[in-house]
């Protein structure tokens, strides 16, 4: 489970590989005695018996009959496994529904009913195959035949016009949620009747422990007409491994190219897997002790497990796991953008199991250490944004009072006079500048009524309290407003 480092970025042996188990299903270096066999024959010139040796391997391992696993194919690469498969699938779908005078369109309309959201590979086809837009550019042709269907669609989608239903045991590029055993029963139920061929892709998905070897038989026991086999069985390496079921094998003639190379190492993993017991081990064991020592983590939403195979859903951004998972020198697999992979192999220590739990637990501890300390931040940020805001409303106050007719910060009696002072030298204004529009009479009257309201108000503030000051001035403010409004009025009746 330790990871030796390449070269530039030596990890040593403090590092811990989370996902191990793609590499080797029991832990073990299975292949270098294979890589080392296959190198030193003195002629290649293929081993006619090998597919049958893995064959009996597989049935050893899960029990199955011929009719179930009738022949396997090793391949260069993942990618050559799918090919071959949906040839096979729709040569099938032909044959059930060839006639004599509608093959060319029953050719044409055989359906690929694939998952929404499903990663099959790298190569064209398996591109147009996945359900993630993102692997398909502009750049990319589109090939016909393919359709995609969200899980809660996609059996009733399946007619007999669909020549293959591909599924993956496990979305990987999501939250990792496995099918039910429910849905896989209604799957291969709509199969049987529509004649479609269930292939399952288990490229991404080691073995699964509990006594089996595929994952969709651990969880609902079905059984497919194809899986294709990687992780795990060809140490991380090009490779994989066509399983076919008797329907299908028929339909494979000899140009379906196997690897000797790849033939070689999955047979001695499967020897590994055999000679260990490794498939007896309880994998959900791990799930299991990982789900109680994360319990009371504040950033995980929630755990997916699938056999050996668990994903955690966080509450944090997956950018967030890689830093902390790195700084506690732990080695895992992002699948989305809050949700993360680990797949050890099936037989640990329990001091293997319990590092591998600790590490994981660490990060997770250094995860809510920093949502905390960002959370405190927020606070001492929002109270200095408050003060700067306060500094700058400031001077806009001021400025607002000085624009006030009367400045009311000041003493009572000071405001009076110089109000008083000021309506003298308004009122002789306007005697200058209007001595032929205004009488002098009526001047006199307004002007001795405003110095005996403003008398008045002298006798209030002298007679109150000091704790009424405030009121009071702001009346003596509103008043004097007033009198300059009356002043206005009277200028403009005036001059009309």
């Amino acid at each position: 489970m330790n990871a030796s480092g390449n070269g530039n970025a030596s990890r040593g042996d403090n590092w811990i590989d989370a996902i191990a188990g793609r590499l080797s299903p029991t832990g073990e270096n299975s292949f270098r005695d294979a890589l080392r066999q296959f190198a030193d024959q003195p002629e290649w010139c293929g081993d006619a018996g090998l597919r049958s040796k893995i064959t009996e391997q597989l049935r050893t391992l899960t029990n199955a009959d011929t009719s179930t696993l009738a022949d396997c194919i090793p391949t260069s690469s993942r990618d050559q496994a799918l090919e071959h498969a949906l040839i096979a699938a729709r040569r099938h779908h032909q044959s059930l529904h060839d006639s004599n005078d509608a093959a060319g369109d029953n050719a044409s309309s055989s359906k690929c009913l694939c998952l929404v959201g499903s990663d099959h590979g790298r190569s064209v086809l398996a591109r147009m195959a996945s359900g993630r837009p993102t692997l398909r550019g502009n750049e990319w042709p589109l090939l016909p035949g393919f359709v995609h269907a969200s899980a809660d669609r996609f059996v009733d989608r399946i007619d007999s016009s669909t020549a293959v239903a591909l599924v993956s045991p496990v979305d990987f590029s999501g939250v990792g949620q496995p099918l039910t055993a429910d849905w896989w029963a209604r799957c291969r139920q709509r199969c049987d009747e529509t004649g479609t061929q269930l292939i399952i892709d288990h490229g991404d998905t080691p073995a699964a422990g509990n006594g089996y070897l595929f994952a969709h038989e651990m969880v609902a026991g079905v059984s497919a007409d194809a899986v294709i086999l990687s992780a795990g069985l060809v140490g991380e390496l090009p490779g994989g491994l066509l399983v076919l079921s008797k329907s299908l094998a028929s339909h494979l003639d000899e140009s379906a190219q196997s690897s000797d190379l790849v033939g070689h190492l999955v047979s001695a993993a499967l020897s590994t897997l055999i000679e260990t017991d490794a498939l007896a081990t309880e994998s959900d064991a791990f799930a299991i002790a990982l789900a109680e020592r994360i319990a009371t983590r504040g950033c995980v939403r929630d755990l997916h497990a699938c056999g050996h195979n668990v994903i955690l859903e966080l509450d944090v951004e997956s950018q967030a796991w890689i830093e902390q998972s790195a700084a506690e020198q732990l080695h895992a697999h992002v699948c989305s953008d809050h949700s993360v992979l680990f797949q050890p192999p099936l037989l640990m220590t329990s001091e293997h199991q319990e590092a591998l739990i600790d590490r994981i637990d660490a990060v997770l501890a250094g995860l809510e250490g920093t949502q905390e300390l960002t959370e405190a931040a927020a606070p001492a940020a929002t109270d200095s944004d408050a003060t700067d805001l306060d500094a700058e409303t400031e001077p806009e106050d001021e400025v607002h009072t000085d624009d006030l007719p009367i400045d009311s910060s000041f003493d009572a009696d000071i405001d009076e006079a110089a109000s008083a002072e000021d309506s003298d030298e308004e009122l002789d204004d306007y005697e200058d500048d209007d001595d032929e529009a205004i009488e002098e009479d009526e001047l006199d009257d307004m002007a001795d009524e405003e110095l005996a309201e403003e008398e008045e108000t002298d006798d209030e503030v002298v007679g109150g309290d000091e704790d009424e000051e405030h009121e009071t001035e702001q009346e003596e403010t509103e008043l004097e407003s007033n009198e300059l409004d009356e002043f206005e009025s009277n200028e403009e009746t005036e001059k009309l």
